[in-house]
């Protein structure tokens, strides 16, 4: 026995010096004889795992697994050979198997704290959270000073989504390690889930500090400078973590997001391409690249992949963000399992979040109305809801902005802040710090103008910012979360009959959803059809929906009527190059000479309002229909066609047009649009009745009665309220009758 110890003991020596391959062959031999040591077969296990490449890693684990259960079956009760194979299956990918490893090694020597920690993180993968961390915990109790498992503990509690807990648990492995870069890097993710950026991106500084080449933690950076807006310096992040880590497809998903963030949308594709090809599984990054070719007019395989996502999705197989499917043939229903998976995978409803008090104010008091937004500046939610914020009642309301949105100085953010009782800037606040805040302030009523849209933050209502929570304006479509009562509609964007495709309550406003500034005529534009590009006597069909919106059924009804109009032309938006080459391919491929679409340049708002006057007919698209972009087109006296579909956000301008009496451009089908399309534009007396009778029903249209629709919406506000109030929860409402379940 001495000589094997001796041989051991060299053999670790060895080890020590990187001199793997010199061990192994010091203590084969040993093996060779009737009952080998159980501790020489162990360490032959160990050594394995160290030997040949990274493409003999299979291999590798086999031999060291063959040397574990020699060692087990020489000395069944060596809970350490337990242990060690079950780190090794656990290595290979096989979980359940090393989880019966550590069980046995838990069994055998209870005391084995690293077993119940590796325990826990098997139970933590399978989404088993309470049995988890009830191993997390004894493996605490058994070696408190062991930073390892406070990290295991937090990765543990990340992945509840106990995001407030995962930090309290990283801060306790850094308080006994405080150069433990995981860790560091790991409390970083854990911010940025709720929302403390600054705090994250000072995380990966610290872990990349200890270790610059942290690849997951520049990944980690770089995500956090994205969102924090930072593009240009993730993408330095970005770019350094792929090229140290070419297989992390984590980085090359984020560094796709912030060179969407640049508009970048052909080098995001590859970025999407890659890290899809590393790991097909990333669902949310399917979705993004199938957004960022829709931002490019790509249509390649796009009602395939369209159709796959779908189908993942009605399977419950797939988190997606619910805005890539708005623009998509995606039914309301499909919309709603989307955003409930998404929301479920992000925020999942918890016994605490259920039983946060909001108090709310008191009895005789104004009702608190929070609006919470990152655009209160120039932006079209501010074209739309300024004058509605300046002209609510303020002898029954108190007003409060919270932005989180950029903090420089133009006039509609002077405007923005001037429209509140208290505006308060919360982008760099946490999400549950910025509903803690709100509930502090007494807010009755929290109306998201964000939803799933950019620069969103879901995560403050999912922690109850107020006793009511709203969702207006911003998203067109469901939540799917059970954290938001109302849904702000009205009976053509959500009729009656598709309540059951939105997980909210809704309140229906009488008229148009959509709030308005108060109608002023447009003054004429400043530059002619030829200082346009348009030609001066062909007919001008115009669609200034952002390029995602163009799909390839509008746009081969379009390419058709041009072929049947001589002289005619298309005006597009020039949303980005990727955009513009792509759809004057696909004109040219339908027989359209390419420069018969137009792109008109972005411009401020008063020249983009008078332009619209040198077009002839504005033509929607068909699953995402304009919204913003058609209520300029009617302010500025130019029809709008569209064609009614069966989500809110293909039925907008069909609630737009009926609000200033044009329900005759709302058509059924895509037959019906194309035929109308093609009459107007052959019929000048026809279309020129219409532009009349637009033209004299703006002024007092019910779609640009701004103090008319203050009413109307705080008539829903005080309803919310009361029901509150009463101790009742949420119901359908309506405006102006008392409405049933």
């Amino acid at each position: 026995m001495a000589g094997v110890e001796r041989a051991a003991e060299r053999a670790l020596a060895l080890c020590r010096q990187g001199r793997f391959a010199e061990a192994k062959a010091l203590l084969e031999p040993l093996t060779r004889v009737a009952r080998p040591d159980e501790r020489v077969l162990a360490l032959l296990g160990a050594i394995c795992l160290q030997l040949g490449d990274s493409a003999a890693g299979a291999g590798r684990s086999a031999a060291a697994i063959a040397f574990y259960e020699r060692s087990i079956a020489v000395r069944p009760d060596h809970f350490q050979a337990h242990y060690n194979k079950g780190v090794v299956l656990y290595q290979s990918g096989q979980g359940a198997a090393a989880a019966a490893c550590y069980e046995k090694a838990i069994a055998l020597a209870p005391g084995l704290a690293a077993a119940h920690s590796a325990l826990g993180v098997v139970a933590s993968e399978t989404g088993a959270h309470d049995a988890a961390l009830r191993s997390h915990e004894r493996a605490i109790a058994l070696a408190p000073q062991d930073s390892e498992l406070h990290n295991n503990r937090g990765l543990a509690l990340d992945r509840a989504h106990r995001h407030d807990d995962a930090v309290r648990s990283f801060d306790a492995a850094l308080a006994l390690a405080p150069d433990f870069g995981a860790a560091w890097a790991n409390r970083g993710v854990a911010l940025h889930q709720l929302g403390r950026l600054a705090d994250a991106l000072a995380s990966a500084d610290a872990a990349l500090a200890i270790d610059p080449g942290d690849a997951e933690a520049l990944s980690n950076r770089g995500l956090a400078l994205h969102d924090l807006r930072r593009d240009g310096e993730a993408i330095v992040a970005l770019e350094r973590a792929t090229a140290l880590a070419p297989s992390l497809a984590n980085a090359w998903a984020n560094l796709g997001a912030t060179l969407n963030g640049l508009k970048r949308h052909d080098e995001a594709l590859a970025a999407y391409d890659r890290a899809l090809a590393l790991d097909p599984g990333l669902a949310e990054a399917r979705g993004d690249r199938l957004h960022t070719a829709m931002l490019l007019c790509d249509w390649r395989g796009l009602d395939d992949e369209i159709a796959r996502i779908g189908a993942a999705i009605d399977a419950g197989e797939a988190v997606v963000h619910p805005f890539t499917l708005l623009a998509t043939n995606a039914s309301a229903a499909r919309q709603r399992r989307c955003a409930e998976r998404y929301v479920a995978a992000h925020w999942p409803a918890s016994a605490d979040d259920a039983a946060i008090a909001t108090a709310g104010s008191a009895a005789g008091e104004r009702i608190r109305l929070g609006y919470f937004s990152a655009d209160f500046h120039q932006h079209a939610t501010m074209d739309l809801m300024a004058e509605v914020f300046e002209r609510h009642d303020r002898r029954r309301f108190e007003l409060h902005a919270f932005s989180f949105g950029p903090t420089g100085d133009d006039p509609m953010r002077a405007r923005a802040m001037a429209a509140f009782d208290r505006f308060h800037e919360v982008g760099t606040t946490g999400d549950r710090d910025v509903a803690a805040l709100s509930r502090s302030l007494g807010i009755d009523i929290a109306v998201d103008l964000k939803g799933f849209t950019q620069d969103a933050r879901p995560g403050i209502f999912a922690a109850r910012a107020a006793p009511v929570q709203a969702s207006y304006l911003g998203y067109p479509g469901t939540m799917g979360a059970g954290f938001i009562d109302y849904l702000i509609a009205d009976e053509v964007v959500v009729p009656e009959a598709a309540r059951v495709d939105y997980s909210e309550r809704i309140a229906w406003l009488p008229r148009c959803y959509q709030a308005n500034a108060a109608w002023q005529a447009v003054a004429p534009p400043r530059l002619g059809r030829r200082e346009a590009g348009l030609p001066e006597d062909g007919f001008v069909f115009c669609s200034f929906n952002n390029s995602y919106k163009i799909g390839a059924e509008v746009f081969a009804i379009w390419m058709s009527l041009l072929r049947q109009l001589p002289g005619s032309a298309l005006w597009l938006i020039e949303a980005n190059s990727g955009a513009v080459a792509n759809l004057r391919r696909e004109a040219s491929e339908r027989g359209v000479a390419a420069e018969r679409i137009v792109f008109a340049p972005r411009t401020n708002r008063a020249d983009h309002l008078s332009r619209h006057r040198l077009a002839d007919l504005f033509v929607d698209t068909f699953h995402y229909g304009a919204h913003t972009t058609a209520s300029d087109s009617l302010r500025a006296g130019l029809p709008v066609l569209t064609r009614l579909g069966t989500t809110f956000a293909s039925r907008v301008a069909a609630s737009l047009d009926r609000s200033v009496g044009l329900d005759d451009l709302v058509m059924a089908s895509a037959a019906d649009y194309e035929a109308a399309a093609l009459a107007l534009a052959t019929d000048p007396a026809w279309l020129q009745s219409i532009r009349d009778r637009l033209a004299a029903a703006l002024p007092g249209a019910a779609l640009f009665d701004a103090a008319g629709f203050a009413r109307d919406l705080e008539q829903l506000y005080i309803a919310m309220h009361e029901r509150q109030r009463a101790g009742l929860p949420p119901r359908h409402l309506y405006a102006t009758r008392t409405g049933a379940e």
